[in-house]
């Protein structure tokens, strides 16, 4: 029996900054030339294109790779940002699994009952390395307000024990494959309609944003798809965290113990001349102060 073969386009955002230059992490490249050739011997992948997508704004560039999937009848878009290496760590930690073969295989598997997007989890810039994968938080029992609910960002701790193809709330889109049907979902039908892509605001004159275009595109696709398909599409693929170049490669959170922690201090302590040691204790708790107690 002949496979199902679908048609790809994979599209980079490779902005340069102030539009005269196109630039990209090489990582990007060495991971499509990769892919490319990984593609080509799968049976079940039909044509393969490419579309570059240097502008501004990021939102124009990312509703543009919709349009022109859809002029080459591509049944899947694959996004790939200019500052990501994915895969990085495959080969290094044993529950690694590469992006696109799990990715696809899922998504293959899934196709006949209806479409899903996956997308790799990473993590923000330091000094707070962020996870930008995103969950329901219900904040109170038997409360029907909205107040009640908050879309949160997984906590790093939470992110780093997980595995497997979840679904999620809100995906990130650095490194994220795209059933095209999904798009329908949301499609926007007469002028005046939110596109795929937008950003939210905090106030009118949009000065500060609230949500960012990947969250927005991503969480309103879970809500359509859990109302008209009675499930939602959108999935993290734990086993496939992606690095990000911000300004450091940040990558899949580590946890520590209380052991870590416990020697980390240990080593602080006595890499201090002995007369600079100080031990602080809470002296009162009405008064708030604290005192440091020499130690020996």
């Amino acid at each position: 029996m002949t496979p199902r073969k679908l048609n790809l386009l994979i599209a980079t955002f490779s902005y340069g900054g102030n539009g005269g230059i196109r630039s990209e992490v090489p990582d990007v490249r060495n991971y499509l030339c990769q892919l490319l050739l990984h593609l080509k011997n799968d049976p079940r992948i039909g044509e393969v294109h490419e579309g570059e997508f240097a502008d501004t704004p990021l939102t124009m560039c990312r509703n543009k790779a919709v349009l022109t999937a859809r002029q080459w009848n591509c049944d899947l878009l694959l996004m790939i940002d200019s500052d990501m290496k994915p895969d990085m760590d495959v080969g290094v930690q044993p529950e690694a699994k590469p992006f696109w073969d799990t990715s696809f295989d899922f998504l293959y598997r899934h196709y006949d009952r209806g479409p899903v997007v996956i997308g790799a989890p990473y993590c923000g810039p330091p000094p707070v390395e962020n996870v930008y994968v995103f969950r329901w938080r219900f904040l109170q029992n038997d409360n029907p307000n909205d107040d009640a609910l908050k879309l949160d960002q997984y906590m790093r701790e939470e992110a780093a024990e997980r595995s497997g193809i979840e679904q999620v709330a809100a995906l990130p889109t650095g490194l994220i494959l795209f059933d095209m049907r999904a798009f329908e979902l949301t499609e926007p039908k007469v002028d005046g309609d939110k596109p795929w892509f937008f950003y939210e605001y905090t106030d009118r004159h949009e000065t500060q944003k609230a949500s960012t275009e990947d969250v927005t595109a991503t969480r309103e696709i879970a809500f359509h798809g859990q109302l008209q398909l009675g499930y939602n599409p959108i999935h993290v693929n734990w086993d496939a965290w992606a690095g990000h170049w911000k300004p450091k490669l940040v990558g899949k959170p580590r946890l520590l113990s209380q052991d870590a922690v416990s020697d980390k201090y240990t080593r602080a302590v006595h890499a201090l001349p002995a007369d600079k040691r100080r031990h602080y204790v809470k002296t009162s708790a009405a008064d708030g102060e604290w005192e440091g107690v020499p130690r020996g």
